[in-house]
């Protein structure tokens, strides 16, 4: 009996989804759908995977494969393509780890963490047939809408957090950028500053995007001009950030007096740049960042910064998790925005005319 069960594993393992779909014609997760006998597939269809399935080997009835660890849950950490999802944000990452896992604890789930370093998902899938949790959350920040519709296929509840897709029919536990970004440039505003500068990331992100749109927006309402000299793209690594803004200020154009940059990141790069050059901050220009990265509090001036509880975050996608696990029937999906607020440090100060009035 476990020569068989050996030999069936290790068929499992050697075939994929990705080669059930290539044989039968299909998407990858159309056969995620067929093999966790989820519905939208058509009879025709879902009896072609079947058999191309048993064809290949590929252990559908082994029995092994829907077992179930009971009370644990696992994260899954996709780093697509690692500009984000790396060990300059490792603090953070560790935070929404550290709120799963206490909630989790509190009603006795037990959590593992699995690190992917690209998004493959034959490879996630089979790590969750193989060994399946109770539920999944994922770290979906390098992560876009079509790549969530992969998730369709897994059978056990599934919340994501760093996103909120318009498309997506998952729970999701996100931070409130629009919100967060108004709060920044009214501080701004409030401080004197009209000349607003955005220091965005060249790297594709959800987030990013959202704050670069709510900059915008935000200075449309408070009336602040808007003018495309002021916008800097840089990459979302510290190193790379830091010689990408080097490049925009030898370009000698005029600066605004502020600065919005889209994470701390990117803002401490921008930060060791802007001192090279001579460009005293905050006398000349301030600068405020997103993440409150605890780097901020030893950066040349402290950097002030935008701060949402990741260890909130992680907490709340547990309960919405939860709440999965434990329903009876399907109930109206969530999407939850979590506030923050903004810590005020020695990267900000008033502009300059502000502060002759005030004299």
């Amino acid at each position: 009996m476990t020569v068989i069960f050996l030999d069936i594993m290790i068929l499992f393992m050697s075939t994929t989804i990705r080669n059930i779909a290539d044989k039968a014609g299909v998407s990858s997760s159309t056969v995620s759908l067929v093999l966790n006998s989820k519905p939208g597939i058509g009879e025709e269809t879902r009896l072609l995977v079947l058999e191309t399935a048993k064809s290949l080997g590929y252990a559908i009835s082994a029995g092994g494969r829907r077992r179930k660890t009971e009370k644990t849950v696992r994260f899954l950490k996709i780093a697509k393509h690692g500009h984000i999802i790396n060990r300059d944000h490792s603090v953070f990452i560790s935070d929404y780890i550290d709120g799963i896992e206490k909630e989790g604890r509190e009603h006795g789930f037990s959590l593992e963490v699995r690190n992917y370093g690209s998004f493959d998902p034959d490879e996630i899938f089979n790590d969750l047939v193989k060994s399946p949790p109770s539920g999944v959350v994922v770290l979906a920040t390098e992560l876009d809408e079509q790549d969530i519709i992969f998730f369709d296929g897994i059978s056990v509840p599934v919340v994501f957090i760093d996103c909120s897709f318009r498309i997506s029919s998952f729970d999701s536990v996100d931070m409130d950028n629009e919100g967060a970004v108004f709060a920044i440039i009214k501080v701004f505003q409030e401080m004197g500053h009209r000349n607003i500068g955005l220091v965005k990331s060249s790297i594709e992100s959800r987030n990013f995007r959202l704050r670069e749109r709510s900059f915008y927006e935000a200075l449309e309402y408070f009336g602040c001009q808007i003018n495309p000299d002021w916008t800097y793209s840089v990459d979302s690594t510290y190193e790379q950030s830091w010689r990408d803004m080097k490049s925009h200020l030898e370009k000698g154009k005029n600066l605004p007096t502020a600065l919005f940059c889209v994470c701390d990141i990117i803002a401490l790069g921008c930060l060791k740049a802007i001192r090279e050059k001579g460009i005293r901050i905050p006398d000349d220009i301030s600068v405020i960042g997103f993440d409150d990265l605890p780097s901020s509090l030893l950066s040349d001036p402290p950097l002030a910064s935008f701060t949402v509880s990741k260890t909130g975050i992680g907490r709340r996608a547990f309960q919405l998790l939860k709440g999965r696990m434990d329903a009876l029937k399907d109930f109206p999906r969530e999407k939850v925005f979590i506030g923050g607020e903004l810590i005020l440090r020695s990267s900000l100060s008033y502009s300059k005319k502000m502060e002759k009035e005030k004299a």
